[in-house]
This record gives structure tokens, C-alpha cells and sequence, in this order.
């Protein structure tokens, strides 16, 4: 295990609270058998899913999704803009079809950050955890594997990789710099909530850095702080140069131009853009209506405490079992990430926000326990007020088998909280609509 460093940071590691009882051959047998078939399913849901989602999202009209990665610099330098100027190029110089490289970055993007949640999280989280409706699965079940929150946090496991062999000596701490702005940039410049959610926690791993060379504290924070420069400037060009009409027109038209290879409903051949790409010209009032601020009603069920309830839930899930010894690492990390992600509850797509807090907070965790042990990042926090009573308000599992079976039961809409939209996107209802969607195409 990883973690050993934690036992010793909260007492001796074999006193009578850690030992686990000795369970029945049946009774083991019983937890894994559960988890195995949610496993199953998981996997089985991802394949067979992702087929659906590019089928979802052929068109330019897609355009939440396929819109959002058709954002470039077509009217000057705007936020979000990178990958579709890159899309751009490529589609114009080669005569790709925009929607085959969309696809394409969005299938890299969902190996890419397979594999890496795995090297860093396999043995500290359960892999059902991991390939759930939660992580993995999310997008896929969701609709927003053609969207860009995949890629995101695959570049914050990139900056956290290259911050791990910095730690290992195998990578100078000039290149380890240079690789996490790199990925931070090309992540800011692709969505600018990077900035709000990856940046402090990274700035925090370079403090720790600097602190485990015995630097002193004001020294190690200005280091740190130095070190995320072209990040912090990235993020800030993003929010002055946030864009405007006369700009999402431009970066319309310039995709009329390569009507021949782009396939459209009729969306292309309109005047004005619609989707992400018209949302670069939205004045800042009109983002702010569509906050959960504006969910706030009272028919059957209030969403605003709908979706506590459900970051309740899933927060109990991120730390898991009982007998876990690294719960209390798990608790703190999963809390200081949520404070980064707070604004973006703010808005209307919180289930994107839960799979990116989630998946961004399993990584940060692993990172810490692979590298720093995270003993002296807990011995800080436990002096915090209201440290003690965390493990009172997040409570674990009892078992592995009441683990898993909330996982196969619980649903995570990516927007707009209803019961509806709650079962179709549990396990159970993604299931369902890959059965209609495959039967059709079978059958039709």
C-alpha cells in the first residue's frame, strides 16, 4: 500500500479499531461477486456506449458538444479557442471532416485518462469506483464524451505525472516546470474553469516540493507561485479576452466555408451560430441565469437539495469501506477539491462538475500518496478547525457489497436534477438505451 505513512500519522497501525475481523469464506465471496459483476457491467457499458455517443454527436448541430470543440481563433485570440483552431487547420489543409477529429481527440482523450487514473489509482480506490457511472463511465453514459471535461483532466494527470518523476529525480525541476505549464496552458486555453479548479492544487504540490527541500515558508510559496506564472497569465487572458458576438459570428462563418465536409442538419446554413459557440458571445448576465440559483423551486423535489444530497453521496463513495486506512487522507483531499470546484456548482451542469471534482480529487490523492506520503499534508490539516469531525460527517460504508450495489443503483444526471433524468442515468437506464439504440441499428 501506498499510503503506509498515513498509519503512522494518526496513531499505531494495529490497534483494535484497524483490525478487520476474520470474515466466512461466503462472505468474501459474496463482496467480490458484486464487485466483479459491477465491473462487468461498467466495462460493458463504456464499449458499447461509446459507439452510441458518436453516433449522437455526428453533426455540427451537436452543438453543445461537437460545438464546443469547434471553438477558434477565426475572429482573433478568445477563450476556449485552441483545439478548434487546431481542428481547423487539419480539417482545412487535409479535407478532414471536422466531426472525424473531434471524435478522434475524444476517443484519445478517454484512453488517455484511463490509463493514467489507473497507474495512479488502482491500488487505493476500487476499481468499480473507478470505471463507474462516477468516473469512466460518466461522459459515456451522459453525453458529454464529445465534450472537452475529458480532456481536461487528462491534462491535470499529465501535469500531476510530470510532477511525480520530478519527485523521483527523473525529470530536472526546470523540465517538470515546463511540462505542467505546458498541459496547463493547452488545458486553460481548451476551458478556462481549469484555472479555477487544477490551478491551486497544483501551485500546492509545487509549495510541498519546495518545503521537502527544506525551504522556508515565504520562499517556498514565492517559488511556487514563480513556478505557475505562465499558467496564472493563461488563465487571466482567458477572462479578458472572453469574446463577444462579432467573434462567434466569425468562427461560424468560418465553418460555412467547409460546408462540403462538415455534416450539418441545417444549423451551418443559419446566419447566426447557436450552442457553445454562440455562448462566446453571451454577456455575463445571461451566463449567470443559467446558475442553480434559478432552480430554485419547490415542485416535488427542491433541486438545489437534490444535488447536495447526491455530493453527500458520492463523497461517501470516493472514501468507501470501512477498515480503509486511508480514509482520512481520502476525506481531507476529496474537501480541499470541492472548495476549488465550489463556483462551478454555481452553474447548471453539475453532474460534469461532480465526474471532473471526482476524478481530478482520485488523482491528486494518489499523486500525494505516491510522492509525499501526504503525512505532513494531513498532520497540517488535522489542526484546522473542524478538521476532527469529518469522519462524523462523511461516514464509509459499512461493506463492500452495500458499496457496490450503491454504485449499480445510483444515477448522476450531467444536468437539470429529475427524477427522470436521475434514472436514466443510473447503470440500469444507460442499459436500456444502448438496447433501443442497438436494436434499431440491427433492425432498421
Amino acid at each position: 500500500m501506498y499510503c503506509n505513512k498515513l498509519v503512522s500519522t494518526f496513531g499505531p497501525a494495529h490497534t483494535s479499531a484497524d483490525i478487520i475481523p476474520v470474515r466466512s469464506f461466503s462472505q468474501l465471496m459474496s463482496n467480490n461477486l458484486f464487485m466483479y459483476i459491477a465491473c462487468d457491467i461498467f466495462v460493458s457499458l463504456i464499449i458499447l456506449g461509446i459507439p452510441l455517443n458518436f453516433y449522437k454527436n455526428r453533426f455540427y448541430d451537436n452543438s453543445w458538444t461537437v460545438g464546443e470543440w469547434l471553438i477558434s481563433y477565426a475572429g482573433g485570440f478568445v477563450r476556449r479557442g485552441l483545439p478548434g483552431e487546431i481542428i481547423h487547420f487539419i480539417s482545412s489543409k487535409y479535407l478532414i471532416s471536422p466531426i472525424l477529429l473531434v471524435w478522434l481527440a475524444s476517443f484519445i482523450a478517454i484512453l488517455g485518462l484511463t490509463a493514467i487514473l489507473f497507474h495512479f489509482c488502482k491500488d487505493l480506490f476500487a476499481k468499480s469506483f473507478l470505471l463507474s457511472q462516477l468516473i469512466i463511465l460518466a461522459p459515456i453514459s451522459e453525453d458529454y464524451f464529445v465534450r472537452k471535461d475529458i480532456f481536461l483532466v487528462l491534462l491535470y494527470g499529465l501535469a500531476l505525472l510530470a510532477m511525480k518523476r520530478l519527485y523521483q529525480k527523473k525529470l530536472s525541476k526546470l523540465s517538470a516546470i515546463l511540462s505542467v505549464n505546458f498541459f496547463s496552458m493547452i488545458a486553460m486555453f481548451s476551458h478556462e474553469s481549469y484555472g479555477i479548479w487544477a490551478l491551486p492544487s497544483l501551485m500546492l504540490i509545487f509549495y510541498l516540493f519546495e518545503r521537502s527541500n527544506r525551504i522556508n515558508f515565504k520562499k517556498s510559496l514565492i517559488l511556487a507561485f514563480l513556478s505557475m506564472i505562465p499558467s496564472f497569465i493563461s488563465f487571466i487572458l482567458c477572462w479578458v479576452y472572453k469574446g463577444n458576438i462579432e467573434q462567434s459570428l466569425s468562427i461560424h462563418q468560418s465553418w460555412q466555408y467547409l460546408s462540403n465536409i462538415l455534416p450539418t442538419e441545417g444549423s451551418l446554413s443559419e446566419i447566426r451560430p447557436i450552442g457553445a459557440i454562440a455562448a462566446i458571445g453571451y454577456e455575463s448576465s445571461r451566463v449567470y441565469t443559467n446558475s442553480l440559483l434559478s432552480q430554485f423551486n419547490l415542485n416535488i423535489f427542491w433541486h438545489p437539495g437534490m444535488w447536495v444530497l447526491t455530493i453527500f453521496i458520492v463523497m461517501r463513495l470516493f472514501i468507501g469501506k470501512q477498515k480503509d486506512l486511508n480514509q482520512k487522507g481520502k476525506r481531507f483531499i476529496i474537501s480541499f477539491q470541492l472548495f476549488a470546484f465550489l463556483p462551478m456548482f454555481l452553474f447548471v451542469d453539475i453532474g460534469r462538475w461532480i465526474f471532473m471534482w471526482l476524478t481530478s480529487s482520485a488523482l491528486l490523492f494518489a499523486f500525494l500518496c505516491q510522492t509525499f506520503g501526504i503525512r505532513k499534508l494531513l498532520l497540517h490539516s488535522s489542526r484546522l478547525k473542524g478538521a476532527n469531525i469529518l469522519s462524523k460527517i462523511i461516514p464509509e460504508f459499512s461493506s463492500l457489497k452495500n458499496y457496490n450495489r450503491m454504485l449499480l443503483f445510483l444515477g448522476l444526471p450531467h444536468c437539470c436534477w429529475s427524477v427522470g433524468r436521475y434514472l436514466v442515468s443510473m447503470p440500469i437506464g444507460f442499459a436500456v438505451k444502448n438496447i433501443i439504440f442497438y436494436f434499431k441499428v440491427i433492425f432498421s
